[in-house]
Order: C-alpha cells, then sequence, then structure tokens
C-alpha cells in the first residue's frame, strides 16, 4: 500500500500501516472501538497507567490532594508550636514556684557512647597501636604483619586489604606518601 493509506477520521493524519492509526486513535482521541463491549473498554494487563492520566485531567487531582496534605502539615507545625511554647510557661512558672525541673526522659542509648573512639582490641585500635610503636611510615603490608605480631585474632583471608580499607577512617593515622602511613 501506498503511503498515507490510512486516515484518522478525528483529525485527518495520514498513517502507512493500519497498526500505527489504531495506536494513534487509542493515545490521541482515547480509545478505538467500545462497541460490543459491555462498560466500555476493559483494562488489560501490561503496564499500569500513567500517572497523570489516573490522576484525573492533567494531574489536577493529585496537586490538589498535594496542597491538602501540605496545609495541614503546616496547621499541625503551627500547632506543635503553640503547645512548646505552652509547656515552656507552665515550667517556668513551676520553677519560680519552687518546684523541682522536670527531668526529661532521656533513656538508655544505644551503642558506644559518642566520642570514645574505637573499641580496645580491635582492628583499628591494633592499627594505631603498631603505628605508634614504629618511629617510620609503614606500608598497609607491613601494618597487617606488626597488627598479627602485636597477636591481633583474625580469620581475614586478607587482612592487608581490611587494613587498607581501615587506615582513611582513622583520625590520628595520616598519610605520608603513597601507601604509607605514620601515627
Amino acid at each position: 500500500m501506498a503511503k498515507g493509506a490510512f486516515k484518522c477520521p478525528k483529525c485527518d493524519r495520514t498513517f502507512s500501516m493500519p497498526a500505527h492509526l489504531a495506536r494513534h486513535t487509542n493515545t490521541i482521541h482515547g480509545g478505538g472501538r467500545k462497541a460490543g463491549r459491555a462498560g466500555g473498554m476493559k483494562r488489560r494487563p501490561g503496564r499500569p497507567p500513567r500517572a497523570a492520566a489516573a490522576a484525573g485531567a492533567g494531574g489536577d487531582g493529585a496537586i490538589r490532594v498535594l496542597k491538602e496534605m501540605e496545609t495541614y502539615r503546616d496547621t499541625l507545625l503551627m500547632q506543635r508550636s503553640t503547645i512548646d511554647c505552652q509547656i515552656a510557661g507552665i515550667e517556668s512558672a513551676m520553677n519560680a514556684m519552687g518546684a523541682m525541673p522536670i527531668a526529661r526522659p532521656v533513656g538508655k542509648r544505644r551503642g558506644r557512647p559518642a566520642g570514645s573512639g574505637s573499641r580496645s582490641g580491635s582492628l583499628k585500635d591494633m592499627i594505631v597501636k603498631v603505628l605508634r610503636q614504629r618511629s617510620k611510615p609503614l606500608t598497609p603490608h607491613e601494618i597487617a604483619e606488626g597488627v598479627v605480631s602485636a597477636g591481633y585474632n583474625t580469620s581475614s583471608k586478607n587482612l592487608t586489604k581490611a587494613v587498607s580499607n581501615a587506615l582513611p577512617t582513622l583520625k590520628v593515622v595520616k598519610k605520608v606518601d603513597r601507601g604509607l602511613y605514620q601515627a
């Protein structure tokens, strides 16, 4: 068939293949044949519909819902700040009348205390010990040998790589030259 043999009845655009005309009709003009199916076209399995089409014409529904949620969030934030001010006022009045200040519930925090450094006996701790014992800069391989000789127990197949990965994270260790580190 010649190019332009298939013509869209709604917009007069021409297509060379019937499949192209069908795809154009479905996407641009909102569907093709509805006759013969009860209730119009039904969704076939496959890709989900586009978000703009699902939200309504041009996505106005989604934008409206989003704006409503933002407004409600702002209202809650205003209420929180008002309540915080009221609580602070009541606490200051109670303190002025001689009541004991109310301690905030702290609870037990998980993990090591902040600023406690590495655990004793850890790989990082042993690296720092080895580097402080030696006065000259060491390579990661020499540091790994020193860590093992210092009594660090490991089942690592490649301790040198573990040492190389740990060295940049240590604040007390300085990189002197390429592949050389010193504490």
